[in-house]
């Protein structure tokens, strides 16, 4: 008579888990703790919810394949003890528990802080002097507005001569008219690239990361490759819209692989057309 398959056993207890309120969270793999002990691993299917009965707290799951995590939501303040389930072939399922703290949101209450600290940051990086103390800035949950600051902030912008299969070569800097003076240009043979001169200047803005797109495009323009974008979306975008300007303008176009224009992207060319706006 063929021997039945064992439950799964606990590897290592799973410790106490503790979060903020609007923080994001994991995932935590819980293959890592709970395992089939045949072969410690195999296939387990995992499910979670609360002593009480109730589901996790919102925001929060656990998937099938045992992975566990999410932002808590508004309200979810308190403890709580976690009953997982862990199932395999056995008939029999391994039910076990562990803490789970949801703490009070970490965010800066007044605005204007956050605002001043982070001026105080740049100045400290402009003068070499001593960064302020960064315990609120970085204990606080990062908001999307925030990583779409720092992209915008260290943007670059890369396009490729997609035939060229040799590997970026040295540098060579790009004297390109137009260009801003707050970004440099290089040439690396397969490709040309767009860069910050300096990452912490405040005198860079986003019309300086969008002109030098538009000059890299010029030049790429003139030397009629077939071309791949890489890097910040906007410049992006502004490099396209100043492709199809010069292929309207000189009846040949270029062609560009892995791209393909949004309906925000048409209008904003269709505007440039019209000279209604600029390709942001």
């Amino acid at each position: 008579m063929a021997e039945q398959p064992k439950p799964p056993i606990v590897k290592t207890p799973i410790p106490p888990v503790v979060i903020n309120e609007g923080a994001a969270y994991g995932p935590l793999d819980l293959k890592d703790f709970i395992v089939s002990p045949d072969d410690l691993g195999g296939d387990v299917h995992f499910v979670a919810g609360l002593d009480s009965g109730d589901s996790l707290p919102d925001g929060l799951i656990c998937t099938g394949s045992g992975f566990l995590g999410g932002i808590p939501a508004v309200g979810t303040i308190g403890s709580y003890k976690v009953v997982l389930i862990a199932e395999n072939e056995s008939e029999d399922p391994l039910i076990t528990e562990f803490p789970l703290t949801i703490k009070a949101r970490t965010a800066l209450d007044d605005p204007t802080l956050l605002t001043n600290l982070k001026a105080e940051v740049w100045k400290a990086l402009e003068q070499n002097l001593p960064i302020p103390d960064l315990k609120e800035l970085l204990s606080r949950p990062v908001t999307a507005d925030e990583i779409f600051y720092l992209l915008q902030r260290y943007a670059t912008f890369t396009i490729w001569d997609i035939y060229n299969l040799d590997p970026p070569g040295e540098k060579v800097i790009l004297n390109l008219p137009g260009a801003s003076p707050h970004y440099v240009i290089y040439d690396c043979g397969s490709c040309i690239v767009g860069a910050p001169k300096d990452l912490y200047s405040h005198q860079r803005t986003l019309e300086d990361a969008l002109q030098t797109s538009r000059v890299i495009a010029a030049e790429v323009y003139k030397r009629g490759w077939t071309i791949e974008f890489a890097g910040f979306g906007k410049m992006i975008r502004a490099a396209w819209i100043e492709l199809q300007m010069l292929a309207d303008k000189h009846g040949k176009q270029l062609e560009i692989v892995h791209f393909t224009p949004t309906q925000d992207d048409m209008k904003l060319y269709t505007a440039r057309v019209q000279n209604k706006g600029p390709s942001l």
